[in-house]
């Protein structure tokens, strides 16, 4: 059984991941109170601890409109510079390591979707310290693997996603406006947390790999204004979604219009309908 460090515990990724996987693998779980992957000498003495085959980074900050002033430092610290000590220790102890990324390594000007190939150019500071992350993973560990996702929602009712706003604002709201001009792949974390363990179970063919791992939506283009017209629809509640435009929500993080990912591998996720009902049907 392959020995797993992970790290950003109390995360949905992470939270979904053990919950799963906790018979496949032997999973020591650490939150950022348990380690900080900031200091590089409390990783590498966990590492000496424990011995792991493989290093799985959940951890994580993504406050995407804080990480343009506010949280711009911790923004660079726990994405770029976390990931770099990471990747720095696993190849020191010749660990396997798999970190997440995100769509928003990309600009959103393509109109056909982007695969693992091509070039990245974020357009706000999430998106920069992300990619910063990717290159010091891979330069740090030639083997490290990369997995970019998007629009991610799942762990249950406490935690903070897409899913659960438009739950809870339906709740006493008869109207609510939804952009519908960005479109890119909903993920539930329990999909997600499947195929990596499908990477992890067979992490020798799959070193160095970048990934796109999202719910499949096939040849159709999601808005956040269809997602959240689904979990309308879902749910059977009377709340309208209005459609709205970009103009109409300034926010300090400019985000990609269109930033579907294209998943060329061969592990594939199921169709993002049947994701996002089997998370309705357990909240």
């Amino acid at each position: 059984m392959k020995k797993i460090l992970l790290t950003g515990a109390n995360g949905m990724l992470a939270t979904d991941f053990v919950d799963r996987h906790k018979n496949d693998f032997e999973i020591f779980s650490y939150d950022k109170n348990t380690l900080d992957i900031m200091d590089i000498e409390s990783i590498e003495n966990k590492v000496k601890e424990i011995h792991p085959d493989i290093i799985l980074n959940c951890a994580a900050y993504t406050a995407v409109d804080d990480a343009e002033d506010i949280g711009k430092l911790l923004n660079y610290h726990i994405n770029t510079l976390g990931v770099y000590n990471l990747a720095k220790i696993s190849n020191t102890y010749a660990i396997d390591f798999i970190t997440f990324s995100t769509d928003y390594v990309f600009d959103g000007k393509k109109e056909s979707g982007y695969n693992e190939n091509d070039i990245c150019n974020p357009i706000n500071e999430y998106g920069m310290s992300k990619y910063l992350g990717e290159i010091f993973a891979l330069k740090e560990n030639k083997n490290a693997i990369i997995v970019r996702t998007s629009w991610l929602y799942g762990g249950g009712k406490e935690f903070k996603n897409f899913v659960n706003t438009i739950l809870r604002l339906s709740e006493t709201k008869s109207e609510l406006k939804v952009i519908n001009e960005q479109f890119g792949n909903p993920t539930y974390t329990v999909d997600l947390s499947l195929a990596v363990s499908q990477v992890i179970k067979n992490i020798e063919k799959y070193r160095g790999s970048i990934f796109h791992f999202s719910n499949e939506t096939e040849n159709n283009d999601i808005s956040w204004f269809d997602f959240a017209c689904e979990i309308i629809t879902m749910q059977e509640k009377n709340t309208k979604i209005i459609p709205c435009q970009i103009s109409e929500y300034q926010t300090k993080a400019q985000r990609p219009n269109f930033s579907k990912l294209i998943n060329d591998s061969d592990i594939k996720l199921r169709n993002w309908k049947e994701g996002l009902k089997d998370y309705l049907d357990n909240l």
